[in-house]
């Protein structure tokens, strides 16, 4: 996959996945174009977006026109906001790629820190925020979200990490070539293993619009990377299982003991309704969380193409579904 690095190619491409971002497009622009020309490197911009219900295709169509490095690639359907990293992923032709948000939270002024770090030899540099500008609460169901993770999952997170980072050639073509379905970019950088580090940046505001990542898709994403990476509750749903036939096997031998010495006590009908209603629920979740890895297991095996692409602006590598 190495290819697309000629010498034409650009010094830096930036990803970025956008969605419903028209009033941040044309300030995030300008201000990459400045961060970029500063560093004195060749460098494209590739937007990725799908299904909007403002005019981004439209700001992005203005952009191009305006500055041909600016880019895009517009997809047929809502494939999530990972499957548009990954057909920015393809669609990158540089020999570094950095991956970000559009909603100006992620500072393009901090991306000269992380080529600089980049460039001592690291294949791939996350930022991390020294402090994030959401709520209180949203910040407390982050660090919840992550501590659970951590206790489930076989791959550790760490808080304030998002998906602004850079990567060498090597890593973006790494990172390539997984093709799963459901991904989570931010577990599978870890998974390949290249040098990796860290820089410490700071967090900014989002400029219009609202949050496309609600409570409901952090719980999403959370389920998302815990099964991606971790088997770990399926042992859990052993280990349950075990210790109820053990505590069941115990209590059958204390009711034949009594029933030996003629002292059989008469059952209440509250403790067996609760016992019946507690191994009930514990059954159902058991199949619940079996049902969750039997189906990303039944949607991997379509082998469905992971985005289609609708529509390109400007020169970018051809994107590939499979």
């Amino acid at each position: 996959m190495g290819e697309r690095v000629t010498a034409s190619a650009p010094g830096v491409s930036v990803v970025i996945p956008v969605r419903n971002e028209e009033g941040n497009l044309a300030a995030l622009s300008q201000r990459l174009v400045a961060v970029l020309t500063a560093m004195n490197v060749s460098f494209e911009i590739v937007f990725v977006t799908d299904l909007n219900t403002d005019g981004t295709v439209d700001a992005l169509r203005r952009l191009h026109a305006a500055e041909p490095r600016v880019k895009a690639v517009k997809l047929s359907n809502a494939f999530g906001h990972h499957m548009a990293v990954v057909a920015g992923l393809d669609a990158a032709r540089g020999a570094a790629v950095v991956v970000m948000d559009g909603d100006l939270q992620d500072l393009p002024e901090d991306i000269p820190k992380l080529h600089a770090r980049l460039l001592e030899g690291f294949d791939l540099v996350y930022a991390v925020k020294q402090r994030k500008n959401e709520s209180a609460w949203r910040n407390f169901l982050s660090r919840t979200f992550v501590r659970v993770l951590n206790r489930l999952s076989d791959r550790p997170v760490e808080f304030n990490t998002s998906m602004f980072r850079i990567m060498s050639r090597r890593a973006a073509d790494a990172l390539r070539m997984f093709r799963e379905t459901d991904q989570s970019l931010t577990g599978l950088a870890a998974l390949v293993g290249l040098p990796t580090s860290r820089v410490l940046v700071t967090s900014g505001v989002r400029g219009a619009g609202t949050t496309n990542f609600g409570l409901r898709r952090q719980v999403n994403f959370a389920i998302s990377f815990l099964l991606a990476f971790s088997t770990r509750p399926l042992r859990m749903i052993s280990f349950a299982g075990f210790t109820i036939s053990a505590l069941s096997f115990a209590y059958l031998v204390y009711v034949l003991l009594r029933w030996a010495s003629g002292s059989v006590p008469v059952q209440g009908w509250a403790s067996v309704a609760g016992l019946v209603s507690l191994l009930g629920g514990m059954q159902l979740l058991a199949l619940g969380v079996i049902g969750e890895y039997v189906a990303r297991t039944f949607i991997e095996s379509k082998r469905r193409p992971l985005y289609i692409v609708e529509e390109t602006m400007g020169d970018v590598a051809q994107p590939r579904a499979g």
